[in-house]
């Protein structure tokens, strides 16, 4: 088991470091001097030269990306903004929380409805509580955060005053952000969670449980959803880094100074190395994602287990 963890351990090391690399690389292609962010539009030649000087503009490709990935992998240091000379990695490190605690709750609320959701359209096949699940997770489909966002606001903030509109403070802040980016991922949990509990229920140990007269319940919550655990896991997993890397959309609409908005607004001011650090900040929580993921079914799904145990087995017993 252990021997598998570290083999997930170390693949996320090239994962976060061919984000690195690919993100500078598009940094460095793209159109536009990045001097002339620095300096502003009415520099001189002379002093757009002496900007390229002092950040290292004039160095070869392959110089400058081995001191961007020397100083953000082995220093942590991401260099400061070119638009308001602020150190980025402070800044990250004040707006990272509020992403967090936004995509944690966000997903919270995509397992905690769209599963049960999910469970019970599976177990209600083709009558009214499955074709009502569905439609619940059909309308989560369809509705883009953003609308749905802006419809909330209209509603809740300025039509009832019940809730704020934008900005930060204490939980009620959070209310219609979780809300409007859940409804996508409830809708994909429930439809993975009726599509594997369905495909549970028919197994052939689940019609001899009911032929021996088990009741209903028992089937369905100690044989049937044990079982159909491994691909909610993984679509519900895929959706905690979803909505973490979503949170571009539901910060700029709700005005909360998280990640995604810091990252926006780098893109329309050109601010380079904020884009960059945004981007393997949301790669680095992605991959740690995974990676527990990763180890959670090292724990969890018996093929794993008895893979590594019996490897670890077969060599005691070679040894003796």
């Amino acid at each position: 088991m252990g021997k598998y963890i570290f083999k997930r351990i170390l693949m996320f090391i090239p994962v976060v470091l061919a984000v690195g690399i690919l993100i500078f690389t598009i940094m460095y292609f793209v159109p536009g001097d990045p001097a002339k962010v620095v300096a502003g539009a009415e520099a001189s030649e002379e002093q757009l030269q002496a900007v390229r000087e002092q950040l290292g503009l004039n160095q070869p490709y392959i110089v400058r990306l081995g001191n961007f990935l020397s100083d953000t992998f082995l220093h942590f240091d991401f260099g400061e903004s070119y638009i308001t000379g602020v150190k980025i990695s402070d800044e990250l490190m004040r707006r990272l929380p509020r992403t967090l605690t936004l995509g944690v709750t966000t997903w919270l609320l995509t397992v905690l409805l769209g599963v049960p959701l999910g469970v019970a359209a599976g177990v209600n096949q083709n009558k009214f509580g499955d074709r009502f699940c569905m439609f619940v997770a059909l309308f989560g489909v369809s509705m883009p955060p953003f609308w749905l966002g802006l419809m909330l606001v209209l509603l809740f903030s300025l039509k009832l005053g019940w809730l704020p509109s934008s900005g930060i403070g204490g939980p009620q802040y959070y209310i219609l952000p979780c809300i409007a980016g859940s409804f996508g991922g409830m809708a994909s949990n429930a439809r993975q969670a009726r599509s594997a509990m369905l495909e549970v229920i028919r197994s052939d140990y689940i019609v001899t449980a009911r032929a021996k007269g088990v009741s209903r319940r028992k089937v369905i919550y100690k044989h049937a959803l044990p079982n159909a655990l491994f691909p909610i896991l993984s679509t519900a997993s895929v959706g905690l880094a979803h909505v973490c890397g979503g949170s571009v959309v539901i910060e700029t609409v709700f005005g909360i100074p998280g990640i995604g908005l810091y990252l926006l607004t780098a893109v329309n001011s050109r601010d380079y190395p904020i884009i960059q650090a945004c981007v393997i900040i949301l790669a680095v929580v992605f991959a740690v994602i995974m990676l527990i993921v990763d180890i959670l079914y090292a724990f969890i799904d018996p093929k794993i287990k008895s893979k590594y145990i019996g490897t670890k087995a077969a060599r005691r017993k070679a040894d003796a």
